[in-house]
């Protein structure tokens, strides 16, 4: 039986791809909103690893796709992606803030990148977590390989 954290990251990670997809092509093609699509697909792109990494590590094959430094420099990218999201996030609502703007028309709403830029700071800081998690894990796990130079 699986622990309830595989299947609330999996179906969380399923709805954040297929929600990011969306908010895409709604976004930036219907309404023009290109900032908010492009969150929206950077977004789904970090849910994707992050069920990608949920998967792997339930079949126990994390250690056939990446070593513990492939996962840590993972883990690194994530964390400076999702600061970055987090520092668009605080822009974009405190900009529309003081400048008091509305949230609608959804062309020029500040209000919904805030929120998509949110929603990739959330991705990116899973991945991080999930990553750094598994590249311990892994450190403990792998047998030590003693090399010995050849003279």
């Amino acid at each position: 039986m699986r622990k309830c954290s595989y299947w609330w990251l999996t179906v969380s990670s399923c709805l954040g791809i297929f929600f990011g997809i969306t908010i895409l092509f709604v976004f930036a093609f219907h309404y023009q909103n290109d900032a908010a699509g492009v969150f929206g697909l950077i977004s789904a792109l970090f849910a994707a690893v992050s069920l990608h990494l949920t998967l792997l590590n339930d079949g126990n094959r994390i250690m056939t796709w990446y070593t513990a430094k492939n996962l840590k420099a993972l883990s690194a990218l994530a964390l400076v992606s999702s600061l970055i999201a987090l520092g668009f996030t605080l822009f974009y609502v405190i900009y529309a803030s003081i400048h008091q703007l509305p949230m609608l028309p959804v062309k020029q709403s500040y209000y919904l990148v805030a929120v998509w830029s949110g929603m990739t700071f959330k991705w990116a800081l899973t991945v991080s977590i999930l990553s750094i998690r598994q590249a311990r894990i892994l450190q403990c796990t792998t047998p030590f390989l003693i090399v010995q130079e050849q003279e």
